[in-house]
């Protein structure tokens, strides 16, 4: 996804560029916080190092990570009301599976319904993702298909075209 920003970059295409410049950090720093030859949790239990991930202060703290990719996740929900359904749909599914994440730390595993509740909510934006990405794929090509995604950007004027009315 780092890559893909940096591609996105150079295609001059903002906003994709910074959503997959965060989510790729944040896949980076999710996965080295959970892999155990990292020690992110050594500190919160200095003597327990095999069960220090399951510490309380440390799922919590934890848990403001998922906090912060929600808030921004609906940052982005926002943004996208201006480019099509399917990406506004995988932002709006994304912040409540992300509170589902916070919640299920915050609690310190207690429930792990919230967390079958993250994953399912998860499934469903894989499965838009996918086809977004299908559909993106058959325009490259010029195939004779066309798959809808329900451009939103009719709907919602830009700033400058209001400036023209």
């Amino acid at each position: 996804m780092i890559l893909g920003a940096l591609l996105e970059f150079v295609l001059g295409n903002t906003f994709p560029f910074v959503v997959f410049g965060t989510f790729g950090g944040f896949w980076f720093t999710f996965g080295a916080t959970l892999t155990p030859s990292f020690n992110a949790s050594i500190a919160y239990a200095p003597t327990e190092p095999l069960t220090s991930a399951s510490n309380p202060t440390f799922m919590s703290s934890f848990a403001f990570f998922q906090v912060y990719m929600g808030v921004l996740c609906f940052v982005y929900c926002i943004i996208s009301i201006r480019t099509n359904i399917v990406f506004f749909l995988i932002f709006l599914l994304l912040v409540p599976a992300f509170g589902c994440l916070a919640a299920f730390f915050f609690g310190h595993g207690a429930n792990p319904t919230l967390l079958t509740a993250a994953g399912a909510l998860c499934f469903v934006i894989c499965l838009l993702g996918w086809y977004l990405f299908f559909v993106q794929l058959l325009a490259a090509v010029d195939f004779p298909l066309n798959l809808p995604v329900g451009d939103l950007s009719r709907f919602v004027k830009g700033a400058s075209e209001r400036k023209k009315q």
